[in-house]
């Protein structure tokens, strides 16, 4: 049954359907999809939004969020514009990664919660990779079976669904995404766009303006490493000696930037003295 387009507001729960630019394969490789879950874990902390399901399939995703005071819009644009950057920088190219703007979908009610974490998790089976739902790597599914409460994953609000005893609620789980019959497509992929002119009102600019110097800073980042396995071991707040030179390279130009060592120091998992140390260091090695 057809639903009216709703404006959205704090604690709303969306369906989110991305695919990539012309229906291209942008998650084919297994560290394309283990990135576009770090970067949702590390916003998920930024932005205070929890995430109650996923799958990563080789050209799109599907994710379920209820927001808090952050606009979906905001959440969805930080992410997906980091992996374009992320993308394009490993494969050096240029040019759109996804297909236009995500499909949002309201959540009425927590029936049609339930079907549609299952009609999620059932993405891989339906494309005949796998048999069973628990046999794909690249979905929730396996923080449920392993009621595991993450930082990536918040089971607990739709195990409670079940029931609030929660070894019931595990097994009438796996019976209810153990059941072979699949869902209705057509009821998850209808589309209900979010209304940009609401969604800007509802930005806090202050979190608008931090968000946009992390993006920067991170492009100064990339910049300097030129590799992703020494700019995700930056990110990562790794002590390696190897590093410093890049860090220190880094910090001089985000420095030349007007950036705060705080700001700096965040984005490579660093403290503020580091950052300190590291910037004096290297301007006592150059005289």
């Amino acid at each position: 049954m057809g639903r009216k387009p709703r404006v959205e507001y704090e604690g709303a729960i969306y369906h989110v359907i991305q695919r990539g630019n012309n229906r291209e394969y942008i998650f084919k490789e297994q560290e394309y999809k283990a990135y576009i879950l770090e970067l949702t874990r590390e916003y998920k902390q930024i932005m205070d939004f929890q995430l109650y399901g996923y799958v990563i399939m080789d050209n799109h995703y599907h994710m379920i969020i209820r927001t808090s005071d952050i606009p979906l819009q905001t959440i969805m644009h930080r992410i997906n514009n980091r992996y374009s950057k992320y993308y394009n920088f490993i494969r050096i190219q240029t040019g759109h990664v996804f297909e236009n703007r995500y499909k949002a979908i309201l959540v009425k009610d927590d029936k049609y919660l339930l079907s549609l974490l299952k009609y999620v998790h059932q993405n891989p089976v339906k494309a005949r990779i796998c048999k069973n739902i628990s046999d794909y790597k690249w979905s929730s599914d396996r923080y449920y079976r392993n009621n595991k409460q993450k930082k990536l994953v918040d089971v607990d609000f739709i195990l409670d669904i079940f029931s609030e005893n929660r070894m019931k609620a595990l097994k009438e789980y796996h019976s209810f995404m153990d059941d072979e019959e699949l869902e209705d497509e057509q009821e998850f992929e209808e589309v209900e766009f979010i209304g940009e002119k609401q969604e800007k009102e509802q930005t806090n600019s202050n979190i608008q303006i931090q968000l946009d110097t992390q993006i920067q800073l991170d492009d100064i980042l990339i910049s300097v490493t030129k590799d992703k396995h020494i700019y995700q071991s930056i990110k990562s707040g790794s002590r390696k000696r190897n590093l410093t030179p890049y860090k220190q390279k880094y910090i001089e130009k985000s420095l030349a930037s007007n950036y705060t060592m705080k700001e700096i120091a965040e984005t490579i998992s660093v403290s503020e003295v580091a950052v300190f140390k590291l910037h004096n260091k290297n301007t006592i090695d150059r005289r």
